[in-house]
């Protein structure tokens, strides 16, 4: 028999120790770049565990590539654009929209530096014009970033086949595509607008971010990327992802205190290399031109009117109800 008091110190250690709190892992989709911010943030300043879960970071590079690896099962939760969300319910999946983590549009139009845009100077729409027949780069065909090409070219009148669109991927490849002149102008998103300030190699003519571009992106401030999981994830796992959504909204807080930018760039600088010259300005200047962005809570009328406009442009059959996919 064990001696008593050796049994009491043991019932008193488990006493003081209190309950194990479990963790869910979560994997989560993640882009090349600044990518799923507010997790990076939640990582770096141990929030996911405080809330019980273990946030692990994905790299993704194309919307519907993790669209399709969270229908599979391999991943918990996707972080595409609405479009790309949209078009997937459209087809029936079941699909729950968790937050946000980046509210404004972060899709923007890009020329090359060897392309001569005589309507530049006329702005949206009539720089549009300056494209026709050229080759525009896009993340991925099916992309957000193609839809709101579309959208773009719509507003001034174009069609999508006045131009030639090409998939290039990520700004890690999608950037010497547009430095080496094999495409004219690229609808991407961030660090490429760091990549070309500090690079020359191309400029923005069309940035919906200030509230430049056709009104029907405009209007989907609000709801720029998405967290999305599946319902029957959802259901069965509602702690874990309520715990996720605690993380982000303390990592929200920290992003948008401005005395947190150092922070908040050796976040960026220590969770993505650019192996250029220049890469650390590179994300200082994305950083500084979307951190307003990284904030959780999504607009449900910018979600709506996403649905809305792909249904008038005949991108979707029937119009998809986004209230019903809101997991709150």
């Amino acid at each position: 028999m064990r001696h008593p008091l050796r049994l009491a110190i043991a019932s008193l250690a488990l006493v003081l120790a209190g309950p194990t709190l479990a963790q869910t892992t979560l994997r989560i989709q993640d882009y090349p770049g600044l990518g799923n911010f507010l997790v990076r943030v939640a990582n770096a300043n141990g929030l996911c565990e405080k809330h019980g879960v273990k946030c692990e970071l994905r790299t993704i590079p194309q919307a519907p590539l993790g669209m399709q690896t969270l229908l599979a099962g391999d991943i918990e939760v996707a972080f595409p654009p609405p479009e790309v969300l949209i078009q997937a319910v459209n087809k029936g999946a079941d699909l729950k929209v968790l937050g946000s983590a980046a509210r404004e549009p972060v899709f923007f139009l890009m020329a090359g530096a060897g392309l001569e845009t005589p309507n530049a100077a006329k702005g949206y729409p009539a720089v549009m014009q300056d494209f026709k027949g050229k080759k525009i780069g896009v993340t991925a065909r099916g992309s957000g970033a193609e839809f709101q090409l579309v959208e773009m070219l719509k507003g001034a009148g174009m069609k999508a086949d006045d131009v030639t669109i090409v998939a290039v991927g990520a700004p890690n490849t999608a950037f010497p595509a547009i430095a080496n002149k094999q495409i004219d102008g690229l609808v991407l998103f961030s660090p490429m607008d760091g990549f070309c300030e500090v690079s020359k190699a191309c400029r923005i003519v069309v940035d919906p971010r200030n509230g430049v571009g056709p009104a029907d992106i405009i209007k989907t401030s609000g709801a720029g990327v998405v967290l999305v999981a599946k319902a029957d994830y959802l259901a069965k796992n509602a702690t874990a992802l309520k715990g996720f959504e605690s993380a982000l909204r303390e990592a929200e807080a920290l992003a948008q205190n401005p005395a947190n930018f150092s922070a908040m760039l050796k976040i960026a600088t220590d969770t993505f290399k650019i192996n250029a010259p220049g890469g650390d300005k590179v994300l200082e200047v994305s950083l500084r031109n979307n951190l307003k962005s990284f904030k959780f809570d999504v607009d449900p009328k910018a979600l709506q009117h996403i649905a809305e406009y792909m249904h008038r442009g005949g991108q979707i059959d029937k119009l998809v109800d986004t209230s019903k996919l809101l997991a709150r």
